[in-house]
Protein backbone atom coordinates (compact mmCIF):
# COMPACT_ATOMS: atom_id res chain seq x y z
CA UNK A 1 0.00 0.00 0.00
CA UNK A 2 1.49 3.54 -0.53
CA UNK A 3 -0.30 5.22 2.35
CA UNK A 4 0.99 5.03 5.59
CA UNK A 5 -1.21 3.10 8.21
CA UNK A 6 -1.41 5.25 11.39
CA UNK A 7 -2.18 3.31 14.78
CA UNK A 8 -5.49 4.10 16.92
CA UNK A 9 -4.62 5.15 20.23
CA UNK A 10 -5.89 2.73 23.00
CA UNK A 11 -7.71 3.79 26.37
CA UNK A 12 -4.48 2.92 28.43
CA UNK A 13 -2.55 5.95 26.61
CA UNK A 14 -5.50 8.13 26.98
CA UNK A 15 -5.62 7.48 30.76
CA UNK A 16 -2.20 7.66 31.30
CA UNK A 17 -1.83 10.92 29.27
CA UNK A 18 -4.33 12.19 31.47
CA UNK A 19 -3.39 10.75 34.77
CA UNK A 20 0.47 11.46 34.56
CA UNK A 21 0.92 15.28 36.60
CA UNK A 22 3.87 16.07 33.64
CA UNK A 23 1.80 15.78 31.16
CA UNK A 24 0.22 19.06 31.16
CA UNK A 25 3.02 20.62 31.81
CA UNK A 26 4.96 18.82 29.00
CA UNK A 27 2.60 20.01 26.63
CA UNK A 28 2.32 23.57 28.15
CA UNK A 29 6.36 23.52 27.76
CA UNK A 30 6.18 22.45 24.32
CA UNK A 31 3.40 24.95 23.66
CA UNK A 32 5.11 27.72 25.27
CA UNK A 33 8.19 26.39 23.40
CA UNK A 34 6.49 26.56 20.01
CA UNK A 35 5.24 30.30 20.59
CA UNK A 36 8.67 31.67 21.62
CA UNK A 37 10.42 30.11 18.91
CA UNK A 38 7.61 31.52 16.17
CA UNK A 39 8.34 34.99 18.04
CA UNK A 40 11.97 35.15 17.15
CA UNK A 41 11.52 33.87 13.52
CA UNK A 42 8.90 36.74 13.16
CA UNK A 43 11.39 39.27 15.58
CA UNK A 44 14.06 37.88 13.47
CA UNK A 45 12.59 38.54 9.54
CA UNK A 46 11.06 42.11 10.47
CA UNK A 47 14.87 43.27 12.20
CA UNK A 48 16.98 41.52 9.13
CA UNK A 49 14.21 43.16 6.33
CA UNK A 50 14.77 46.45 8.29
CA UNK A 51 18.60 45.73 8.00
CA UNK A 52 18.43 44.34 4.68
CA UNK A 53 16.41 47.65 3.43
CA UNK A 54 19.50 50.26 4.93
CA UNK A 55 21.78 47.77 3.49
CA UNK A 56 24.08 48.70 0.04
CA UNK A 57 22.59 46.35 -2.01
CA UNK A 58 19.40 48.11 -2.23
CA UNK A 59 17.41 49.03 -5.43
CA UNK A 60 16.57 51.75 -4.29
CA UNK A 61 20.62 53.07 -5.00
CA UNK A 62 21.53 53.04 -8.50
CA UNK A 63 23.40 50.71 -9.91
CA UNK A 64 27.48 50.63 -10.86
CA UNK A 65 26.37 50.61 -14.28
CA UNK A 66 23.73 53.41 -14.06
CA UNK A 67 26.27 55.74 -11.79
CA UNK A 68 28.77 54.57 -14.92
CA UNK A 69 26.68 56.36 -16.92
CA UNK A 70 25.49 59.44 -15.12
CA UNK A 71 29.46 60.31 -15.02
CA UNK A 72 29.50 59.68 -18.16
CA UNK A 73 26.68 62.00 -19.04
CA UNK A 74 28.55 64.74 -16.37
CA UNK A 75 31.32 64.68 -17.85
CA UNK A 76 29.90 64.83 -21.57
CA UNK A 77 27.47 67.99 -20.33
CA UNK A 78 30.87 69.46 -18.75
CA UNK A 79 33.19 69.40 -21.72
CA UNK A 80 30.20 70.51 -24.13
CA UNK A 81 29.56 73.15 -22.19
CA UNK A 82 33.34 74.31 -21.66
CA UNK A 83 33.38 74.17 -25.34
CA UNK A 84 30.34 76.09 -26.32
CA UNK A 85 31.87 78.82 -24.18
CA UNK A 86 35.00 79.06 -25.35
CA UNK A 87 33.87 79.20 -28.91
CA UNK A 88 31.59 81.97 -27.57
CA UNK A 89 33.46 84.02 -26.11
CA UNK A 90 36.03 84.01 -28.98
CA UNK A 91 33.53 84.90 -31.24
CA UNK A 92 32.74 87.69 -29.38
CA UNK A 93 35.90 88.91 -28.97
CA UNK A 94 37.06 88.56 -32.55
CA UNK A 95 33.84 90.62 -33.67
CA UNK A 96 33.75 93.32 -30.61
CA UNK A 97 37.35 94.10 -29.48
CA UNK A 98 37.63 97.51 -31.04
CA UNK A 99 34.72 98.61 -29.77
CA UNK A 100 35.02 96.85 -26.06
CA UNK A 101 38.91 98.19 -26.38
CA UNK A 102 37.43 101.68 -27.13
CA UNK A 103 35.17 101.55 -24.27
CA UNK A 104 37.27 101.01 -21.87
CA UNK A 105 39.78 103.74 -23.34
CA UNK A 106 36.59 105.95 -22.99
CA UNK A 107 36.06 105.26 -19.32
CA UNK A 108 40.15 105.31 -18.02
CA UNK A 109 40.19 109.02 -19.95
CA UNK A 110 38.52 112.38 -18.87
CA UNK A 111 36.33 113.53 -22.41
CA UNK A 112 36.55 116.95 -21.14
CA UNK A 113 33.54 119.49 -22.24
CA UNK A 114 33.02 118.85 -25.48
CA UNK A 115 30.35 120.42 -27.06
CA UNK A 116 28.06 118.41 -29.33
CA UNK A 117 27.77 119.13 -33.42
CA UNK A 118 24.25 121.11 -33.16
CA UNK A 119 25.81 122.71 -30.07
CA UNK A 120 22.83 121.67 -27.75
CA UNK A 121 24.75 120.13 -24.75
CA UNK A 122 27.81 118.71 -23.84
CA UNK A 123 29.22 115.20 -25.26
CA UNK A 124 29.19 112.24 -22.17
CA UNK A 125 30.34 109.60 -22.06
CA UNK A 126 27.63 107.31 -22.16
CA UNK A 127 26.37 109.21 -25.65
CA UNK A 128 29.25 108.01 -26.79
CA UNK A 129 29.03 104.29 -25.60
CA UNK A 130 25.68 103.99 -26.47
CA UNK A 131 26.25 105.04 -30.08
CA UNK A 132 29.97 102.88 -30.26
CA UNK A 133 27.19 100.04 -29.31
CA UNK A 134 24.18 101.21 -31.51
CA UNK A 135 26.66 101.11 -34.81
CA UNK A 136 28.13 97.91 -33.40
CA UNK A 137 26.29 95.62 -36.12
CA UNK A 138 26.92 98.39 -39.27
CA UNK A 139 30.72 98.62 -38.40
CA UNK A 140 30.93 94.83 -38.06
CA UNK A 141 29.29 94.90 -41.24
CA UNK A 142 31.57 97.51 -43.07
CA UNK A 143 34.81 95.19 -41.52
CA UNK A 144 33.49 92.32 -43.42
CA UNK A 145 32.80 94.45 -46.46
CA UNK A 146 36.82 95.52 -46.18
CA UNK A 147 37.87 92.44 -45.41
CA UNK A 148 36.58 90.14 -48.18
CA UNK A 149 38.29 91.56 -51.27
CA UNK A 150 41.66 91.06 -49.69
CA UNK A 151 41.31 87.24 -50.12
CA UNK A 152 38.15 86.07 -51.06
CA UNK A 153 37.80 82.62 -51.41
CA UNK A 154 39.21 82.30 -48.00
CA UNK A 155 37.11 84.57 -46.30
CA UNK A 156 33.78 83.07 -48.00
CA UNK A 157 34.91 79.83 -47.08
CA UNK A 158 35.06 81.06 -43.37
CA UNK A 159 31.55 82.17 -43.15
CA UNK A 160 30.46 78.98 -45.21
CA UNK A 161 31.80 76.55 -42.61
CA UNK A 162 30.57 79.01 -39.16
CA UNK A 163 26.65 78.92 -41.31
CA UNK A 164 27.26 75.14 -41.68
CA UNK A 165 28.14 74.47 -37.86
CA UNK A 166 25.92 76.54 -36.64
CA UNK A 167 23.00 75.18 -38.32
CA UNK A 168 23.53 71.58 -38.04
CA UNK A 169 24.05 73.17 -33.87
CA UNK A 170 20.71 74.91 -34.45
CA UNK A 171 19.13 71.57 -35.40
CA UNK A 172 19.73 69.50 -32.76
CA UNK A 173 18.95 72.27 -30.30
CA UNK A 174 15.69 72.77 -32.06
CA UNK A 175 14.87 68.39 -32.19
CA UNK A 176 15.09 68.95 -27.92
CA UNK A 177 18.42 67.74 -27.41
CA UNK A 178 19.93 68.38 -23.78
CA UNK A 179 23.84 69.62 -23.62
CA UNK A 180 25.16 66.29 -22.89
CA UNK A 181 23.74 64.82 -26.09
CA UNK A 182 24.48 67.53 -28.32
CA UNK A 183 26.74 65.62 -30.71
CA UNK A 184 29.56 68.07 -31.39
CA UNK A 185 31.81 66.16 -33.73
CA UNK A 186 28.80 66.12 -35.96
CA UNK A 187 28.83 69.76 -36.16
CA UNK A 188 32.16 70.38 -36.39
CA UNK A 189 31.81 67.74 -40.01
CA UNK A 190 28.89 69.60 -40.86
CA UNK A 191 30.84 73.01 -40.53
CA UNK A 192 34.48 71.47 -42.68
CA UNK A 193 32.19 70.44 -45.17
CA UNK A 194 31.08 73.99 -45.49
CA UNK A 195 34.58 75.18 -45.25
CA UNK A 196 35.64 73.17 -48.18
CA UNK A 197 32.44 73.12 -50.54
CA UNK A 198 30.17 75.26 -50.09
CA UNK A 199 31.85 78.18 -49.64
CA UNK A 200 34.46 78.11 -52.39
CA UNK A 201 31.82 76.28 -54.58
CA UNK A 202 29.68 79.32 -54.28
CA UNK A 203 31.89 81.82 -55.02
CA UNK A 204 32.64 80.85 -58.48
CA UNK A 205 29.07 80.23 -58.66
CA UNK A 206 28.11 83.57 -57.79
CA UNK A 207 30.49 85.04 -60.29
CA UNK A 208 29.64 82.84 -63.09
CA UNK A 209 26.09 83.51 -62.90
CA UNK A 210 26.56 87.45 -62.63
CA UNK A 211 28.82 86.95 -65.78
CA UNK A 212 27.24 84.73 -67.74
CA UNK A 213 23.24 84.78 -66.47
CA UNK A 214 22.82 88.35 -65.68
CA UNK A 215 21.42 89.66 -69.65
CA UNK A 216 22.82 93.37 -69.15
CA UNK A 217 20.85 93.63 -65.76
CA UNK A 218 17.25 92.69 -67.28
CA UNK A 219 14.80 92.04 -64.21
CA UNK A 220 13.61 88.63 -65.40
CA UNK A 221 17.79 87.53 -65.42
CA UNK A 222 17.26 87.36 -61.87
CA UNK A 223 14.37 84.53 -62.25
CA UNK A 224 16.76 82.42 -64.10
CA UNK A 225 19.62 82.26 -61.67
CA UNK A 226 16.82 81.63 -59.22
CA UNK A 227 15.88 78.68 -60.97
CA UNK A 228 19.48 77.29 -62.51
CA UNK A 229 20.77 77.58 -58.56
CA UNK A 230 17.83 75.50 -57.29
CA UNK A 231 17.98 73.14 -59.93
CA UNK A 232 21.24 71.84 -61.43
CA UNK A 233 23.15 73.62 -58.78
CA UNK A 234 21.01 72.49 -55.73
CA UNK A 235 21.50 68.96 -56.93
CA UNK A 236 25.13 69.40 -57.07
CA UNK A 237 25.76 71.06 -53.57
CA UNK A 238 23.24 68.62 -52.19
CA UNK A 239 25.75 65.48 -53.62
CA UNK A 240 28.86 67.32 -52.44
CA UNK A 241 27.59 67.96 -49.07
CA UNK A 242 26.49 64.63 -48.65
CA UNK A 243 30.32 63.13 -49.97
CA UNK A 244 31.58 65.05 -47.68
CA UNK A 245 30.04 64.54 -44.54
CA UNK A 246 30.31 60.60 -46.15
CA UNK A 247 34.05 60.94 -45.96
CA UNK A 248 34.49 62.53 -42.43
CA UNK A 249 32.83 59.65 -41.06
CA UNK A 250 34.38 57.05 -43.30
CA UNK A 251 31.64 55.31 -44.86
CA UNK A 252 31.45 53.53 -48.23
CA UNK A 253 31.02 55.76 -50.83
CA UNK A 254 28.25 52.99 -52.62
CA UNK A 255 26.23 53.79 -49.19
CA UNK A 256 26.52 57.71 -49.18
CA UNK A 257 24.99 57.59 -52.66
CA UNK A 258 22.20 55.59 -51.64
CA UNK A 259 21.87 58.10 -48.94
CA UNK A 260 22.41 61.25 -51.53
CA UNK A 261 19.27 59.30 -53.71
CA UNK A 262 17.52 59.30 -51.10
CA UNK A 263 17.98 62.47 -49.78
CA UNK A 264 17.65 64.53 -53.00
CA UNK A 265 14.18 64.86 -53.62
CA UNK A 266 13.24 65.63 -50.32
CA UNK A 267 16.40 67.93 -49.71
CA UNK A 268 14.92 70.07 -53.53
CA UNK A 269 11.22 70.27 -52.21
CA UNK A 270 12.32 71.87 -49.01
CA UNK A 271 14.52 74.35 -51.16
CA UNK A 272 12.17 75.11 -53.08
CA UNK A 273 9.30 75.95 -50.55
CA UNK A 274 12.32 78.12 -48.83
CA UNK A 275 14.83 79.87 -51.19
CA UNK A 276 12.83 80.85 -54.47
CA UNK A 277 11.92 83.82 -52.44
CA UNK A 278 14.60 84.44 -50.12
CA UNK A 279 16.96 84.36 -53.59
CA UNK A 280 14.33 87.49 -55.33
CA UNK A 281 16.69 89.46 -52.80
CA UNK A 282 20.12 87.08 -52.62
CA UNK A 283 20.50 87.64 -56.72
CA UNK A 284 19.11 91.33 -57.02
CA UNK A 285 21.15 94.52 -57.28
CA UNK A 286 20.05 95.19 -54.11
CA UNK A 287 22.76 93.34 -52.49
CA UNK A 288 26.63 94.28 -53.08
CA UNK A 289 28.68 91.50 -54.73
CA UNK A 290 31.07 90.97 -52.00
CA UNK A 291 27.71 90.92 -49.31
CA UNK A 292 25.94 88.00 -51.57
CA UNK A 293 27.49 84.83 -49.96
CA UNK A 294 26.87 86.55 -46.42
CA UNK A 295 23.53 87.34 -46.75
CA UNK A 296 22.92 84.01 -48.31
CA UNK A 297 24.87 82.37 -45.05
CA UNK A 298 23.23 84.31 -43.11
CA UNK A 299 19.83 82.61 -44.89
CA UNK A 300 21.96 79.63 -45.08
CA UNK A 301 21.59 79.01 -40.69
CA UNK A 302 18.09 78.32 -41.08
CA UNK A 303 18.40 76.20 -44.82
CA UNK A 304 20.91 73.96 -42.93
CA UNK A 305 19.12 73.47 -40.19
CA UNK A 306 16.51 71.84 -42.78
CA UNK A 307 19.34 69.83 -44.96
CA UNK A 308 20.83 68.35 -41.12
CA UNK A 309 17.57 67.16 -40.49
CA UNK A 310 17.29 65.73 -43.88
CA UNK A 311 20.44 64.12 -44.32
CA UNK A 312 20.24 62.57 -40.29
CA UNK A 313 16.75 61.65 -40.66
CA UNK A 314 17.23 58.45 -42.10
CA UNK A 315 20.35 57.50 -40.05
CA UNK A 316 17.64 58.04 -36.86
CA UNK A 317 15.20 56.29 -38.56
CA UNK A 318 16.69 52.92 -39.12
CA UNK A 319 18.16 53.21 -35.64
CA UNK A 320 14.61 54.14 -34.11
CA UNK A 321 13.50 50.87 -36.32
CA UNK A 322 15.83 48.73 -34.85
CA UNK A 323 14.87 49.17 -31.67
CA UNK A 324 11.24 49.08 -32.11
CA UNK A 325 11.90 45.56 -33.81
CA UNK A 326 14.17 44.13 -31.27
CA UNK A 327 11.44 45.44 -28.79
CA UNK A 328 8.50 44.24 -30.63
CA UNK A 329 10.20 40.70 -31.52
CA UNK A 330 11.22 40.03 -27.87
CA UNK A 331 7.38 40.58 -26.64
CA UNK A 332 6.15 38.11 -29.91
CA UNK A 333 4.49 35.26 -29.02
CA UNK A 334 4.42 33.45 -32.06
CA UNK A 335 6.30 33.20 -35.39
CA UNK A 336 3.80 35.10 -37.55
CA UNK A 337 3.54 37.47 -35.09
CA UNK A 338 7.50 38.03 -35.44
CA UNK A 339 7.09 37.66 -39.48
CA UNK A 340 4.60 40.56 -39.41
CA UNK A 341 6.51 43.00 -37.42
CA UNK A 342 9.98 42.67 -39.45
CA UNK A 343 7.85 42.85 -43.02
CA UNK A 344 6.27 45.63 -41.98
CA UNK A 345 9.13 47.68 -40.78
CA UNK A 346 10.69 46.45 -43.71
CA UNK A 347 7.54 47.75 -45.78
CA UNK A 348 7.61 51.62 -43.77
CA UNK A 349 11.67 51.70 -44.46
CA UNK A 350 11.64 51.18 -48.07
CA UNK A 351 8.43 52.91 -48.57
CA UNK A 352 10.54 56.19 -47.19
CA UNK A 353 12.83 55.58 -49.48
CA UNK A 354 11.22 54.46 -52.36
CA UNK A 355 9.56 57.98 -53.44
CA UNK A 356 13.14 59.81 -53.40
CA UNK A 357 14.80 57.15 -55.32
CA UNK A 358 11.97 56.64 -58.02
CA UNK A 359 11.97 60.64 -58.49
CA UNK A 360 15.86 60.46 -59.42
CA UNK A 361 15.73 58.05 -61.11
CA UNK A 362 13.00 58.87 -63.10
CA UNK A 363 14.52 62.36 -64.08
CA UNK A 364 18.25 61.07 -64.74
CA UNK A 365 16.81 57.30 -66.89
CA UNK A 366 14.47 58.07 -69.83
CA UNK A 367 13.50 54.94 -70.30
CA UNK A 368 11.32 54.03 -67.27
CA UNK A 369 7.81 53.63 -67.52
CA UNK A 370 5.43 56.47 -69.22
CA UNK A 371 3.02 56.05 -66.54
CA UNK A 372 5.80 56.09 -63.86
CA UNK A 373 7.29 58.89 -65.34
CA UNK A 374 4.20 61.22 -66.02
CA UNK A 375 3.35 60.74 -62.16
CA UNK A 376 6.94 61.76 -61.27
CA UNK A 377 6.48 64.57 -63.41
CA UNK A 378 3.23 65.57 -61.99
CA UNK A 379 4.82 65.48 -58.38
CA UNK A 380 7.64 67.78 -59.06
CA UNK A 381 4.98 70.05 -60.85
CA UNK A 382 3.04 70.36 -58.28
CA UNK A 383 6.16 70.70 -55.78
CA UNK A 384 8.08 73.44 -58.07
CA UNK A 385 5.06 75.85 -57.33
CA UNK A 386 6.36 78.33 -55.67
CA UNK A 387 9.27 79.00 -58.78
CA UNK A 388 5.96 79.76 -60.56
CA UNK A 389 4.88 82.07 -57.76
CA UNK A 390 8.20 84.25 -57.71
CA UNK A 391 8.12 85.97 -60.49
CA UNK A 392 5.30 88.86 -59.77
CA UNK A 393 7.89 89.15 -56.99
CA UNK A 394 10.52 89.77 -58.86
CA UNK A 395 8.96 92.08 -61.19
CA UNK A 396 7.54 94.32 -57.87
CA UNK A 397 11.23 93.58 -56.81
CA UNK A 398 12.28 95.38 -60.37
CA UNK A 399 10.05 97.90 -59.74
CA UNK A 400 11.32 99.15 -56.22
CA UNK A 401 14.86 98.97 -57.60
CA UNK A 402 14.15 101.32 -60.29
CA UNK A 403 12.45 103.51 -57.54
CA UNK A 404 15.07 103.78 -55.25
CA UNK A 405 18.18 103.72 -58.35
CA UNK A 406 19.28 100.39 -57.99
CA UNK A 407 18.92 98.98 -61.36
CA UNK A 408 21.64 98.48 -63.20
Amino acid sequence: MSDRTVPAKSDHDDIASKSSPFSTVSSASSSSSSSSSSSMEYFTSQVGGSVSSLSPSSSSEPLPEQQQQQQERQRRRIVNGTVLSSLVLVTLYLLTHSQLEALVALWEYDLGDIPAADGSESVTKTSVATQVLVRLPLDALHSYEQLVPRNPVFYKACTSGVAYGLGDFTSQVVQGKPLEDIDLPRSARSGAAGFIGHGPLCHYWLIFMETYLDFGGAWWATGIKVTADLTVWSIFLCASYSFLIGMFELRDPRDVWKDVQATTWPALRSAWRFWPFVHTISFSHAVPMDLKLLWVDTMEIVWVTILSKVANEDKNLARAQQEEEAAEVACATTLQDQFVVVTSSSMKKQNDNDDGERVLEALTNPNNDSSETDDVSMRVLAACWPLVAMWPVLYAGYQIEKILGLEV
